[in-house]
């Protein structure tokens, strides 16, 4: 006998059953969960039950906070006790630095709407009697702080599920996943048989295993990590109210009450794969179980903790706990639809999974059912990972984000494990040169380059980092003579077949280009006028159009365009691994070019494209600038790049060429007025809130046109505008407070120095009821105000006259 049903989830940990119990609330009657043993097997029931709304995300946090409100008030809902003790949180500082970042923060928080206030060492010792305080500069207290008993909740979330329609089934273990000709799953598990329509990973530390079932794979690692209970300590006993949650994030470790003692959680320094003679592989036995305690892991930990609070030197321990939890890469969840894999959507990854699993089971499930989450969710999606994320990389960067759990998050941070991974054949010239490198889903790609005498090495800040001037000497010697960037890590797209040009336009807000050699800049909208991404198109004359987006959106452009492919003949091929391209620009862009090319870039209009011989390489060279300036990209063969390169550089000599990295062309980008995809450019904004309108057709039709074409005639209620901003200020990175006579009505989405105007810059995503350009405003920095004029776009080059020339 087969069991149908719509939705089958796979897991029951938290964040299966909250998958659940959301469908199930939003009326999804046909929906069954699957759990291999008992509800809250696996990393659940052992965990430490921590629930805060700080994230370097400004989204997470938003989902952290809903988790919170939503545990607070499920007893109510469902009549079941949840453990749910909402008590408040310090973050402590040990550092002038790590004060810093919480000054940055707390304007994040601010602009965002959540509380977050910076307390004074006396003031935490007045709510925490029992804390050490004499070696503090501070802290930050959070009242959206708390913890739950997360076999409680769970099960309250189940039996929420059950309430509105959900079906559980336990001791159900998927030994097999088949696709039907239909497209729907057939799922076996013994003797019994399930078939579904849409199927969903949550199967935690098996995700993996559940993922290679359907041809697929997820980078996770399972890690241990072990926390401990005292005792009933009687200063805890005789305060007469429950503490506050505590987290050193300079000694790396979470402290809170249980019962009438206290829970400690070190993170290890020292920290190990689980079962570790199985690869880092689960086995499909393992239940509600533990390893057994290592405590010479924690010594340095508990040292930290045992300074902080003395009280705890004559405590006994009740229980130690060390179980297992599953980390990405960069220790985000991975949640949403799996690219290549119609109707297969997974949440796995949590390393705060309690924390995180509310308001995960929130947006999966509008993910599931209306096909995209409220909010923009683009840096905890699947589609960011991709081919190149092996088992090795992902156990590499674990171990190196495990131990610092709660490090200084300095803007522009890069993680130092993994790579290089994914290189140019011109990756070693460029470190000769001095490139300082990030690495863009898993490319090598250079950030800035440090002059003579200067060591290739950030130094980060939230003020003006080590590498500050010399981005900004790289844009100023591009405007004097002619800049190089390397750009190969640009998604590239080949769209080809009967149906392309229709289907390009179906999904794209600009008129594909009928004439061969022209180039469109087109947004791909959701079906609520969101900005999905943006792509240039090019038309190659052939019948076959040439798409480039964004380094970051590779998979999840594919994704959408396959998702939206429908009955059109069409096929759609990621080419990004086979070319290479490289930026020229500047006023001296075009005479090097027509030296190495017999003079071809002459006759060149803006937005065009020719294919031409540059000294022995053809390229396919194209007319467009994201720096503003006069300039091409060069798109040729990956193999054919060094030998480009070198012709370049040697011409370059005699036409004043400098190489420029990408935090160069990130400031000059702000100076016209140009978005940026996941700052300005993410699913929550429109076209018209954007700026962008332009670049919607008004003669075809194509997704979210509807939406565009209400908007037109009406002032957005929110919208960016660019903001000058005192010269005294430090930069702004994103998600500075914006004010207006005291009122906040934004925050900052980017920010940087106007290396060609001399202004200090930023983009704010603000309420514009009664903001125009010239209107005073203020930005918050580091708890600083600052005093901010709105300037129109772009600042530089106002009527295009360089970009054109």
């Amino acid at each position: 006998m087969t069991t149908h049903a719509r939705i089958i989830i796979i897991g029951g940990g938290i964040v299966g059953v909250s998958t659940l119990y959301h469908l199930a609330k939003a009326g999804e009657k046909n929906a069954l969960l699957l759990e291999r043993r008992e509800l809250t097997a696996g990393a659940t029931w052992h965990a430490a039950g921590n629930v805060h709304t700080q994230s370097a995300y400004a989204n997470l946090s938003a989902l952290q906070a809903y988790s919170l409100r939503l545990y607070d008030g499920l007893a109510d809902e469902v009549g079941q006790e949840v453990g749910s003790h909402v008590v408040g949180g310090f973050f402590l500082a040990q550092t002038k630095e790590r004060m810093e970042e919480f000054k940055h923060l707390a304007g994040k928080f601010r602009g965002l709407g959540l509380e977050y206030e910076l307390v004074s060492p006396s003031e935490m010792k007045d709510k925490y009697p029992l804390l050490n305080v004499s070696d503090l500069e501070g802290g930050a207290w959070d009242p959206e702080e708390g913890y739950v008993d997360p076999y409680s909740v769970t099960m309250g979330l189940a039996a929420g599920a059950r309430k509105y329609g959900g079906k559980i089934r336990r001791n159900t273990q998927i030994d097999s996943i088949t696709r039907l000709p239909s497209g729907h799953w057939r799922l076996t598990a013994g003797e019994e048989v399930f078939e579904c329509e849409i199927l969903v990973n949550c199967a935690g530390f098996w995700a993996n295993e559940v993922a290679e079932m359907v041809g697929t794979r997820l980078p996770i690692t399972n890690m241990e990590h072990q926390y401990l209970v005292t005792d009933t300590m009687p200063q805890v006993e005789t305060l007469g109210y429950e503490l506050p949650m505590i987290r050193d994030c300079d000694s790396q470790y979470y402290l809170r009450q249980e019962g009438q003692g206290l829970l400690l959680g070190p993170w290890e320094q020292d920290c190990r794969l689980a079962w570790q003679s199985g690869n880092g592989r689960a086995p499909w036995s393992f239940g509600q179980e533990l390893f057994e305690d290592d405590w010479a892991r924690l010594e340095d930990g508990l040292g930290a903790i045992f300074h902080r609070i003395p009280a705890l030197e004559t405590a006994g321990i009740k229980r130690g706990v060390n179980g297992a939890i599953s980390f990405a890469p960069d220790g985000r969840p991975i949640i949403g639809p799996m690219p290549g894999v119609p109707n297969f959507f997974v949440a796995c990854g949590f390393l705060g999974g309690i924390a995180q699993g509310g308001g995960i089971g929130l947006a999966m499930s509008q993910w599931i059912l209306e096909g995209e989450s409220e909010l923009d969710l683009h840096f905890i999606d699947v589609a960011r990972f991709g081919d190149w994320t092996t088992r090795e990389f992902a156990r590499e960067r674990t171990h190196e984000i495990l131990p610092i759990r709660y490090e200084l998050i300095y803007p522009g941070i890069e993680r130092k494990t993994g790579r290089p991974l994914k290189t140019t054949p011109i990756y070693n010239d460029l470190l000769d040169l001095n490139a300082v490198m990030g690495q863009a889903y898993g490319w090598e790609r250079p950030l800035w380059y440090a002059p003579e005498g200067v060591e290739p090495k950030d130094e980060p800040s939230f003020e003006r980092p080590n590498w500050w001037e010399h981005v900004g000497n790289e844009a100023k010697a591009m405007v004097a003579g002619c800049g190089l960037s390397e750009m190969s890590s640009y998604g590239k797209f080949k769209i080809s077949g009967p149906d392309a040009e229709a289907f390009l336009n179906h999904i794209g807000s600009a008129k594909v280009p009928t004439k061969p050699n022209r180039l469109a800049l087109s947004l791909m909208l959701n079906d609520r006028g969101g900005i999905v991404g943006d792509i240039t198109i090019e038309n190659s004359g052939d019948g076959t159009y040439y798409c480039v987006g964004a380094t970051l959106g590779v998979a999840l452009y594919q994704r959408w365009m396959e998702d939206h492919a429908g009955d059109y003949e069409v096929r759609i091929e990621n080419i990004t691994d086979q070319l290479s391209a490289l930026g020229i620009a500047g006023p001296k862009s075009r005479d090097l070019l027509n030296a190495l090319s017999g003079g071809a870039f002459d006759d060149f209009p803006f937005m065009s494209s020719k294919t031409v011989e540059i000294a022995r390489v053809r390229c396919q060279a194209i007319r467009i600038s994201f720096s503003g300036e006069l300039g091409w990209e060069l798109h040729c063969p990956m193999l054919n790049q060094k030998a480009l390169f070198d012709a370049l550089m040697e011409e370059g000599n005699k036409h004043d060429l400098n190489l420029m990295g990408g935090r160069a062309m990130g400031m000059l980008r702000i100076e016209k007025g140009y978005r940026s995809w996941g700052a300005e450019m993410t699913t929550e904004v429109t076209p018209h809130a954007a700026g962008l309108e332009r670049f919607c057709s008004t003669k075809k039709d194509y997704i979210g046109r509807a939406v565009v074409d209400a908007q037109r005639s009406k002032p957005p209620q929110k919208r960016f505008f660019t903001l000058e901003v005192d010269p005294a200020a430090p930069p702004c990175w994103g998600t500075e407070p914006v004010l207006k006579d005291g009122a906040l009505i934004g925050y900052v989405t980017s920010g940087g120095m106007g290396w060609r105007s001399g202004k200090m810059l930023a983009v704010a995503w603000i309420d514009g009821t009664g903001v125009e350009a010239g209107c005073l405003l203020e930005v918050q920095v580091l708890k600083t105000t600052y005093a901010a004029t709105a300037v129109s776009d772009p600042v530089y080059d106002p009527n295009n006259e360089i970009l054109l020339g």
